[in-house]
């Protein structure tokens, strides 16, 4: 089963449908729960979540109980919380590709698991897809079901 690693940049578009590329967003979403996919993030990410549910709320894009259930929601995900990896890896990583330190969490706990980086982040995603192959942009998500499906039919 493949490893994904999903930023909070992907992860907010599950509880907020206005957000661009919420449908691919809800295809990973939907592979993680029918368990055709398996999702770690970094021990932090339920903070970064529900900053990101504050944010909606506040912007006016949820109500204050949809903010509420959106973090219920949140904090029931089964995703496995890994630990940060190294700071100093981190730090090498967001020094070579000139973005936060943060982002390079997401990056460097994928490499360690040797799994997939899914961002909707593009000055992330183009910062450093050319020379990491397994970051990868949301728009290009395509459902692991579709992708077998495409496999069993000899790649028709």
């Amino acid at each position: 089963m493949p490893s994904l690693v999903v930023d909070a940049s992907v992860a907010i578009k599950w509880f907020n449908p206005a957000e661009a590329l919420a449908n691919c967003a809800n295809l990973i979403r939907d592979d993680y729960v029918h368990g055709r996919v398996d999702l770690m993030v970094p021990a932090f990410w339920d903070y970064e979540m529900v900053n990101g549910m504050n944010k909606a709320v506040a912007r006016g894009d949820l109500t204050a109980e949809e903010g509420r259930a959106a973090v219920r929601l949140i904090l029931a995900i089964q995703a496995r919380r890994v630990p940060l990896p190294p700071p100093d890896e981190s730090y090498e990583l967001a020094q070579r590709y000139q973005r936060s330190v943060y982002d390079s969490w997401y990056v460097a706990l994928a490499q360690h698991v040797g799994g997939e980086f899914w961002t909707a982040d593009r000055k992330l995603y183009n910062a450093m897809h050319e020379s990491l192959a397994f970051v990868r942009w949301l728009g290009d998500y395509q459902s692991a079901e579709a992708a077998s499906d495409k496999e069993n039919r000899g790649g028709l």
